[in-house]
């Protein structure tokens, strides 16, 4: 009985040092999927982080079928329904959660929030838990924001990534995380997109919108170029209008497409309602090349079909 205690203490031990290690294991765990070179890597947390307790996480990185030099990246966040396993597993057929599947030349990394609940890549904060709203709300940094950044910055130097093509997706709640870390991070990503996000309770937090306004001395860089495809039959769609209002106040670039397509994850349905979801190649944007001035238009992009028949009335 002695021995067996000591062996339980010993693999706690064992358990407890692997969790505190940052960077992530190396050699990762290697495998062929969908034609590329997939690497499964574990990880603890850093301190700086701010997690309340040892933890340990998992996140996938795919290769580009055919090896490149200076490959862009795609980061992205999986919906509450998943982990970062069955996130991955969803590219393997057309029509189930498109947005996870990251195109062929591009190096992609999948990070996942299903391990540690506590994170919801955002905190927690939407309009359905009131508790989550007063625990995460205010602008501050929080721990899992901080572990997406330092895994992105890791991913950018071990596979040598060209640091101007970096773009983050996200599905419902990853979509809403994909908000509420992407638009803080201009200095990082070129570009964002978020396919029905979960709320837009975070984003407006960390960008001090409306009632609220940029704290003196607190410099925001200029967030990158966001798309947001959401829906008016989408409960989770709620307070877009304020989102869409502050977003064209300050002048930031937003590609908004509307429709009544439900929380939905399949681009071909989308595209029944809104077949303009495509009009803007969102991962040819480069942080350090200027995209044309758009003339003013309305923040919401409708169908051709609505557009037509505006034009008829």
């Amino acid at each position: 009985m002695k021995t067996l205690f000591t062996l339980t203490i010993l693999l706690l031990g064992s358990i407890a040092l692997h969790a505190a290690e940052w960077p992530p294991e190396d050699p990762p765990k290697k495998k062929t999927f969908n034609g590329r070179t997939t690497e499964t890597f574990r990880h603890g947390v850093k301190p700086e982080w701010g997690y309340a307790a040892p933890q340990e996480d998992t996140f996938v990185v795919v290769h580009p079928k055919t090896a490149r030099e200076k490959a862009p990246l795609y980061v992205v966040l999986h919906s509450a329904g998943h982990d970062v396993f069955s996130c991955v597993n969803c590219t393997k057929t057309v029509g189930n959660h498109d947005i996870y599947r990251s195109p062929d030349d591009h190096y992609a990394l999948y990070l996942d929030c299903r391990k540690n609940r506590g994170d919801w890549w955002w905190g927690g904060m939407h309009l359905r838990a009131k508790e989550l709203i007063a625990k995460n709300s205010g602008g501050d940094t929080v721990p899992v924001e901080k572990r997406v950044m330092d895994t992105v910055a890791w991913a950018i130097a071990r596979y040598k990534i060209d640091p101007n093509r970096v773009y983050l997706s996200g599905n419902s709640m990853g979509g809403s995380g994909t908000l509420g870390i992407g638009m803080r991070h201009g200095d990082v990503f070129a570009s964002i997109k978020a396919n029905v996000p979960a709320g837009v309770e975070h984003v407006s937090e960390r960008m001090f919108f409306p009632p609220k306004s940029i704290p003196e001395g607190v410099s925001l860089p200029d967030p990158p170029i966001c798309i947001d495809y959401s829906a008016q039959n989408d409960g989770w769609s709620v307070g877009h209008d304020r989102f869409a209002r502050a977003m064209n106040d300050r002048k930031y670039a937003l590609f908004f497409y509307w429709g009544p397509f439900g929380h939905a994850n399949n681009s071909a349905k989308i595209m029944e309602v809104n077949d303009l979801i495509d009009s803007f190649d969102w991962l040819s944007v480069k942080k350090n090349e200027a995209y044309p001035e758009c003339h003013k238009v309305s923040p919401v992009s409708r169908s051709r079909r609505d557009h037509r028949n505006l034009a008829r009335g």
